[in-house]
């Protein structure tokens, strides 16, 4: 940067017919050296011509000035002027302006007179600008500011502009005084935010004190302070209208504002005329060492509803803290008639050690319980050797009058040795007090292992055609069924081999053999194989038999060595004609079953898959059920997506009941003029009637959108329709409850799911 500074001050001051030949001869020079690209030389008071190609990358060489145009030139030291028309490329920003004056030394630039500064993530315009290429910061006045999405870290979909008697500040937060915010890009905007002072900070929120919000050219109202966080998807900030089976008509109105410091707060102001009014508040905070949020909302009708939710984040220089609390009252959405009260509190020390502490309570006029869970782990690692240490404390109870207390210990250490890896591992729950009914389920106290390979006993060169792996363990496990304590050893024997040729073929082989044997003299080995024999003709068809084999001999007394018996092959054909469909089909055979005379062969599967490009896909699942002899399944599903259209339909068909079992169809993006329509239905063919019905309506504003939602739940959770009604900005993240089910789950079509 100190050579092209240079060359801009030096070859910019020419005047004179001989200074210009002194800097020709010095652009060549460094030109020669790749440290400035001049681009051409206009006569003087020419004006400055167009933009004739995009923004350089400021990453291919922040050092390069591109000088397109100069006029009069006057230096001194460090300092250039330039008046009749100036048009440079600094550090990729593209500066057109009448007149600048610079400082190559501090790299800061002044223009003035038809002021434009053009980067690749914002736009700077203005009657006069002052910018630092080095920090990327600016000074503004009379100015606009256009900040664009990737300029936002992609917190917001679209352009966002502050304009103001003076605007300043980095690619970090920006500043304005008399000042315009708008996500609108027409010359009189459908909609601003009026304010004495503006603060944009690009990837978390804008600030707007004393503000007129004017829709249309009217002022609608006039607000000390408003907050908007740009990055937080779920928050309300524009009243939404409309009906539900549990709230009747409601208004919801959420209004955010800064408080002392980093801390932000929202009021939450709502009514429905079958609840009351709702009313709450949320309280945002963040400093050096802390961060949270703190919420709390009530109902005053009827349903008394309470709801207090707190989330923490804390640095305490010897541990950081974590807290979340939730305390639901008669809450008429998840839990009518109880209180719900649920705490977790971690501690996670430097290195070591974690603390975790969770509680769950819950009471209704008849019933009350509660479980409490203290969790305290330490994992360590000593050179070769590694430790890892849990301890758990459970306590549960109720008003049934059945306490329970228990404390789980959990250890497991390692070590590497130089022929494999030991390892000691103790496991026991451990009843405190009267524990009624009380059985551990997976005791180990405790059993003591030696894992290794081919590799590690014999070297990196031997058994290179066929790698095993092996284990010895001996150990006292429990049995919970038996509620017994037995020793069990084992050995384990495996192996692995893939072979692959040059040609079309490939083998891959697997074997197991496990022995294991007992303190009451009972013993048991395990035989397991499998193998899969592939054969691929070019891209278009290919093969594949598989064979898998597991059987036990003699007895075990544990729960946990029990296995059953499989013998069976399996093959699969995969055809693909084209590149743009495909075909399969897939069955198997049971030996087992066939020696006891039943039906030996497995569920026969066909699959096909049809694809346009990348918009249209067509696929399809059906299935020959041998047992039953008929076609017990067929699945059908279809997607078309275009850039704007979004439209899949899935279906599946039960060919034992001779019924369509569901058609699920999903939606958005049919444009019919400035309106954007979209809809999910779930239907299901057994009861004949739609499990859900969404219908979604978007009319788009320009640079916001009138949004219509309607949601039907014919069963389950909160069965009944609600109609929703909002505005949203476009350029600002909006989460919808459009293609969402009552608990907030995707709804799919078998295809996956969709969002709004």
């Amino acid at each position: 940067m100190k050579y092209a500074a240079l060359a801009l001050v030096l070859g910019i001051a020419a005047t004179s017919h001989g200074q210009a030949a002194a800097f020709e001869s010095l652009m060549h020079t460094l030109r020669e050296k790749g440290i400035v690209k001049y681009k051409q030389e206009l006569p003087v008071g020419e004006k400055t011509p167009p933009l004739q190609k995009p923004l350089p990358a400021p990453a291919d060489n922040p050092k390069e000035i591109e000088i397109v145009h100069y006029g009069t030139v006057n230096s001194k030291g460090s300092v250039v002027e330039v008046s009749d028309g100036v048009e440079v490329v600094i550090r990729g920003f593209r500066c057109l302006a009448e007149h600048m004056i610079g400082n190559k030394d501090t790299d800061t630039y002044t223009f003035d007179g038809d002021v434009r500064i053009i980067g690749a993530d914002e736009t700077v315009v203005g009657e006069s600008v002052t910018v630092n290429f080095k920090t990327k910061s600016f000074f503004a006045t009379y100015g606009k500011a256009d900040i664009r999405p990737n300029a936002l870290q992609n917190q917001v979909k679209g352009d966002v502009f502050v304009s103001g008697k003076q605007a300043y500040g980095t690619s970090r937060k920006i500043y304005a005084t008399d000042s315009l915010f708008t996500t609108c890009d027409f010359e009189v905007p459908h909609f601003h935010f009026d304010a004495e002072s503006s603060t944009v900070e690009p990837n978390r929120e804008a600030i707007l004190k004393h503000v007129k919000i004017n829709i249309l050219g009217h002022n609608v109202i006039t607000l000390p302070v408003l907050w908007i966080p740009l990055g937080d998807r779920s928050f309300k900030y524009l009243p939404q209208v409309g009906q539900s089976p549990d709230e009747g008509y409601y208004v919801k109105n959420t209004y955010g504002f800064p408080m002392r410091g980093d801390d932000r707060g929202a009021i939450r102001a709502d009514y429905m005329s079958k609840l009351g009014f709702g009313l709450g508040m949320n309280y945002y905070y963040r400093n050096k060492t802390m961060n949270g949020i703190a919420k709390v909302y009530g109902v005053t009708g009827n349903s008394k509803t309470m709801s207090i939710t707190n989330q923490h984040e804390q640095h305490l220089g010897w541990a950081d803290l974590t807290l979340d609390n939730d305390i639901q009252r008669n809450n008429y959405l998840s839990a009518p008639g109880s209180t719900i009260m649920s705490t977790r509190m971690g501690l996670k020390f430097p290195k070591f050690t974690n603390f975790t502490f969770s509680e769950q309570k819950q009471s209704t006029s008849a019933f009350s319980s509660y479980n409490q869970t203290t969790t305290i782990s330490d994992n360590r690692s000593w050179g070769k050797t590694s430790t890892n240490l849990d301890f758990t404390l459970n306590r549960s109870g109720g008003s049934a009058g059945i306490s329970r207390e228990t404390a789980d210990v959990r250890f497991i250490g390692t070590e590497d040795v130089k022929k494999g890896t030991l390892s000691l591992e103790y496991q026991r729950t451990i009843p405190i007090g009267d524990v009624p009914t009380f059985f551990p389920s997976s005791d180990k106290t405790p059993v003591l292992s030696f894992k290794s390979d081919s590799t590690k006993l014999f070297g990196p060169n031997t058994f290179k055609t066929i790698p095993f792996r092996t284990e010895f363990s001996w150990g006292e496990f429990l049995d919970p069924q038996q509620k017994q304590r037995f020793s069990r050893g084992l050995f384990d024997f495996g192996l692995n081999r893939a072979i692959r040729d040059k040609g079309n073929w490939r083998w891959d082989f697997n074997g197991d053999f496990r022995q294991t044997v007992y303190s009451d003299d009972a013993a048991q080995y395990k035989m397991m194989m499998g193998q899969n024999l592939g054969y691929q003709i070019g891209k278009k068809l290919s093969f594949n038999l598989r064979y898998s084999y597991l059987r036990s001999f003699g007895y075990s007394p544990l729960a946990i060595d029990r296995t059953g018996t499989s013998n069976v092959l399996t093959s699969d054909l995969s055809f693909q004609a084209n590149s743009k469909s495909s075909f399969g089909i897939q069955t198997g055979y049971d030996f087992i079953r066939g020696d006891t005379g039943q039906v030996a062969y497995q569920q026969v599967g066909i699959r096909s898959e049809y694809k346009l490009g990348n918009a249209f896909s067509f696929r399809t699942l059906t299935s020959y059920d041998p047992f039953t002899q008929a076609w017990s399944n067929l699945r059908l599903d279809t997607t078309w997506q275009t850039p704007s259209l979004n439209a899949t339909i899935g279906a599946r068909y039960d060919g034992l009941r001779h019924t369509w079992a569901s058609v699920n169809a999903y939606l958005d993006g049919l444009e019919i003029g400035k309106t954007r329509f979209g809809t999910t239905l779930n239907f299901n063919g057994y009861t004949g009637r739609f499990d859900s019905q969404q219908y979604n309506m978007v009319y788009d504003l320009h640079c916001a959108e009138a949004i219509i939602t309607v949601q039907d739940f014919g069963s389950g959770f909160r069965a009944g329709r609600e109609i929703g009604f909002f505005i949203r900005l476009k350029a600002i993240p909006f989460d919808s409850s459009f293609g969402r089910g009552r608990l907030g789950q995707m709804l799919g079509t078998g295809s996956g799911g969709r969002s709004f």
